[in-house]
């Protein structure tokens, strides 16, 4: 029973990304380029590269991860906004890690979710309380996240905390610079 809520836990991820995308951005074509389309771009690389679509091995990480940089710039020069820039530093930044080490993208992935909350909560005019229901929710989330890795044996305490590390910071970094 404990193994099955962890993996549901690891799958909702991808879920919980495009859900976040959809509360925050309101343009659909944006919403296609940053979300859907990186998700098609992932999963398609997993599947031709035989792996399952959390892709374990890190080295089997790079292509995907190339593919999303080169992605992301296309969409840089494309969209040109805050987001799409988002995509790209983290994205760079992942891969940059990935190259030399296996950190937990889902945990990076939703500490740069919680982070992006957070700015909207500070910066704009977006409903108070539904954005800190979101990152309360998060949260949670993460934390279970953590526990789900952990529990699949899918990382190590290290990859999970350094992902869920990396995730604040290069983003914290990002939200205070852009």
């Amino acid at each position: 029973m404990k193994s099955k809520f962890a993996e549901f836990i690891s799958y909702m991820f991808p879920f919980l990304l495009v859900i976040t995308l959809v509360a925050t951005i309101n343009n659909v074509f944006e919403l296609i380029m940053l979300a859907v389309i990186p998700c098609v771009i992932w999963l398609s690389s997993a599947k031709l590269s035989g792996q399952k679509w959390d892709i374990e091995d890190r080295n089997h990480r790079i292509i995907p991860l190339v593919l999303l940089a080169i992605y992301g710039v296309i969409i840089g020069y494309i969209i040109n906004d805050f987001y799409s820039k988002v995509f790209l530093i983290n994205v760079v930044f992942i891969l940059v890690i990935t190259s030399f080490w296996k950190i937990s993208m889902h945990c990076y992935g939703l500490s740069t979710l919680i982070m992006l909350l957070v700015y909207l909560l500070k910066y704009t005019d977006a409903n108070f309380y539904l954005l800190l229901f979101l990152i309360t929710c998060y949260t949670v989330f993460l934390i279970l996240t953590i526990w789900s890795r952990l529990y699949l044996k899918k990382h190590t305490v290290l990859q999970v905390a350094l992902g869920t590390f990396f995730g604040f910071l290069i983003n914290l970094i990002i939200l205070k610079f852009i």
